[in-house]
């Protein structure tokens, strides 16, 4: 008996239902044939079917076999690919889960798996109360969201992270004085961990040229709890930036003891220094050309800046009321939502660090702090508990639009 010889077809020839009906026909004729036929027709199913010999030898051997026998009822192998068991362990987290989850993780600013998970545990009690959430949560899927762990959210999220499209396109002065001398200088591995120490930095929405004036955003960060604020600033002229410190210092929970900022004038002049001195808050700065001295606020500066504003160039009045309300709703939420992430202890095992992380947002580490007031933490929790996080959520993606939008018009008029 001869075999006829074809050509090898692209593997998308054939679909695995119609590859599966071919080798079920060709079984008749395997069994049946002697050795050198077997091969021949190995060989042909090999190059035309795109499939492992020993597997299609192995389907050819099995296919129309009997199994068992009693009685009148006969088993005939049938190992076609709907028929073979599906290996492996069923999934846990399915389409229902997941759709919760997207929801869940753009309430919360498209944070990181490992902060998502401790996001929905602490803030539980708000967010399964939404009406978007609440009818689709069962008693299952809610114990599954408080039960999954930072790596399957990665891998459930991680086709939707691609759709996702995070939108970019909101696409050194030398100082030297007498004044500047007199502020000591303080490296990242100095800095005393106590409640009161702020960081300062300026971040410029210049664009492309740092040519004529712009916005710019003050960012203030407490190192100790992580609490972040935001004040938008028309240009870095001395009187914007103590203004923007004075509100700043009035939002602040804690009283501020020591104030770090960078070698930049608009901080090492003699007005700041004056009203740091008034309310008894000692200067420092960082060693020159040392960001990672001013490490705490260079990280904010992008999560809690860059991330909704992008690189483009903010110099008119309609941006700068935007940036303001944008920056603020920012602060609150992140402030009063967003957990973050400190290194509580470093351990060295032979040439690796391991480093172990405490994950808490900064209004718990405010509430759990001695040096706040009762009065102003009961303010901060009633705060927190007036809020609707999703609505929150909503206004700072609508004002990130706005704020776009208010760019092109810009662009076209200058044009």
């Amino acid at each position: 008996m001869g075999v006829p010889l074809l050509i090898q077809l692209p593997k998308e020839a054939f679909c695995m239902k119609t590859r599966y009906m071919i080798i079920k026909e060709y079984a008749k004729v395997y069994k049946k044939a002697r050795k050198k036929q077997k091969t021949e027709i190995l060989d042909l199913l090999t190059g035309m079917l795109s499939m492992s010999r020993n597997y299609i030898a192995y389907l050819l051997r099995n296919t129309g076999k009997i199994v068992s026998r009693k009685g009148n009822i006969i088993v005939i192998s049938d190992p076609t690919k709907n028929n073979l068991s599906k290996r492996g362990r069923k999934k846990v987290y399915g389409e229902e889960v997941l759709s919760v989850l997207k929801i869940i993780w753009r309430i919360s600013g498209y944070i990181s798996s490992k902060h998502l998970v401790w996001y929905i545990h602490s803030n539980q009690d708000i967010l399964f109360k939404q009406p978007k959430i609440k009818e689709k949560l069962t008693p299952e899927i809610k114990w599954k969201l408080l039960k999954i762990s930072a790596s399957t959210i990665d891998r459930l999220l991680k086709s939707y992270r691609d759709k996702v499209k995070f939108d970019r396109r909101k696409g050194r002065n030398p100082y030297s004085s007498n004044l500047k001398k007199s502020i000591k200088v303080e490296s990242i591995f100095d800095k005393p961990k106590v409640l009161g120490y702020v960081e300062v930095d300026l971040v410029h929405h210049s664009g492309a040229s740092q040519r004529g004036e712009f916005i710019y955003t003050l960012t203030c960060t407490e190192i100790t709890t992580g609490w972040t604020e935001l004040e938008v600033l028309k240009n870095k002229a001395m009187i914007w930036t103590a203004r923007a410190l004075e509100n700043i210092f009035k939002r602040l929970p804690m009283d501020v003891k020591i104030l770090h900022s960078d070698n930049g004038s608009e901080f090492l002049n003699a007005h700041i220094q004056r009203i740091c001195r008034d309310k008894g808050i000692e200067m420092s700065r960082s060693r020159p050309y040392k960001k990672n001295d001013s490490a705490y606020v260079e990280s904010k500066n992008w999560s809690m800046v860059r991330a909704y504003t992008g690189w483009l160039r903010y110099d008119t009045e309609e941006e700068f009321k935007i940036l303001r309300r944008l920056l603020r709703l920012v602060s609150l939420r992140n402030n009063l939502f967003i957990p973050q992430m400190k290194v509580k202890e470093r351990e060295r095992v032979g040439r690796k660090v391991i480093k172990r992380y405490d994950i808490d947002t900064p209004l718990n580490r405010v509430l759990r702090s001695e040096g706040v007031s009762e009065e102003k933490k009961e303010e901060l929790w009633k705060l927190r508990s007036e809020i609707d996080i999703v609505e929150l959520s909503q206004e700072i993606e609508r004002l990130q639009e706005e704020l776009y939008k208010a760019y092109k018009r810009k662009s076209r008029r200058r044009v």
